[in-house]
């Protein structure tokens, strides 16, 4: 039996391997709106918390974070039916990457606070959720996506302060902090 199929013969596998590159053309799709749709603030007057870093960190952190986060991935969809919740996995796991990608959108395009804070929140959530669910049959997983838990935690505390001090054009709210 070759190593390809002994994949498929596994219970809920992939009917292939997926190797590295799917995962990088998988990133890159997912990343073409960003590459286009530059930001910097969501729209003229708005105030960043002042808890938000400089806007170099975004790229190198997330990119970093995504290297590990598809690794983890790959692995995940390579393992098959080792992993009791893996259906409820990738499910969350493709939340978190349709948030990864709309990010840029509603935040930039849309010029939303509270939508920028709803997705981080969700992201975190998602994250926690599947750290949760795979721990027990794959800790490399789990630990793989720790790093994405903390700043996503980090990140929901910047970007719900950040909904709190500006007003949102998209849902017509007023800043609630001064």
């Amino acid at each position: 039996m070759t190593q390809a199929s002994s994949y498929r013969a596994e219970s809920g596998s992939f009917p292939f391997r997926v190797r590295w590159w799917h995962a990088l053309l998988f990133w890159l799709a997912l990343n073409a709106y960003g590459f286009f749709e530059r930001g910097g603030e969501p729209y003229p007057g708005y105030r960043p918390s002042p808890l938000q870093p400089p806007g170099w960190v975004f790229p190198a952190v997330w990119l970093s974070m995504s290297l590990v986060h598809l690794w983890g991935g790959v692995r995940l969809l390579n393992r098959g039916g080792a992993i009791a919740q893996r259906r409820a996995l990738i499910g969350a796991q493709a939340a978190t990457w349709a948030l990864y990608a709309t990010f840029n959108a509603a935040y930039f395009t849309l010029g939303s606070p509270i939508l920028a804070a709803a997705w981080t929140v969700a992201f975190f959530i998602l994250t926690a959720w599947s750290i949760a669910l795979v721990r027990r049959d794959d800790r490399a997983i789990a630990l793989s996506w720790v790093p994405l838990l903390l700043w996503t935690g980090f990140a929901s505390v910047v970007g719900v302060h950040g909904a709190l001090l500006n007003h949102d054009p998209l849902f017509g709210t007023p800043a609630v902090l001064p």
